[in-house]
């Protein structure tokens, strides 16, 4: 199943995961009205296309002002963005999503994948969250932790110490 960040992350926020607010837009100026409703001084402008490496392809944009989210949002919209997962021929931008700015203390990296193989989903972790999780992979390949949930038992609280741990939390953030 391809789903949109803004849609994961208001399945996300259903559920009781904070998240930064955001909306999302399908022009330019609905971009900017949607930066205004959210206030503050700092907004992220990030293309909305089923494919990762949106960020190193220059699909996700800071913006300090209500101009350059228009503007950030103007250069995105109707634009092939050209990613690793997308091959040369890219896909088309048709929306964008406007999150409110935050002040990131630490990044990880977190996804639940369907391993074919095993027939379970598999977590994979990572202490060094961002962009490049492939090249952590190649360069430091202990830093990625993955574990398998066993579809009888499903997640339990040690599958979440274990993860939690192994992303250098302490044991009251676990």
């Amino acid at each position: 199943m391809n789903i949109h960040e803004y849609q994961a992350k208001e399945l996300l926020r259903r559920f009781g995961v904070p998240v930064p607010r955001g909306r999302v837009a399908w022009t330019p100026e609905e971009a900017e009205e949607v930066a205004r409703d959210l206030g503050g001084s700092l907004w992220v402008v990030k293309a909305q296309i089923h494919a990762g490496g949106r960020g190193k392809a220059g699909g996700v944009r800071l913006a300090r002002s209500l101009s350059e989210v228009r503007q950030h949002a103007r250069d995105l919209l109707g634009r092939r963005l050209v990613t690793q997962q997308t091959g040369p021929e890219g896909r088309v931008v048709k929306r964008v999503y406007v999150e409110e700015g935050c002040a990131i203390a630490r990044e990880f990296y977190l996804s639940a994948v369907v391993d074919r193989q095993t027939a379970r989903v598999t977590l994979i972790a990572s202490p060094e969250g961002g962009v490049d999780i492939e090249e952590v992979a190649a360069r430091a390949p202990a830093k990625i932790l993955k574990r398998a949930i066993d579809p009888a038992t499903g997640f339990m609280p040690h599958h979440a110490r274990e993860l939690g741990f192994a992303l250098g939390l302490s044991s009251q953030e676990v």
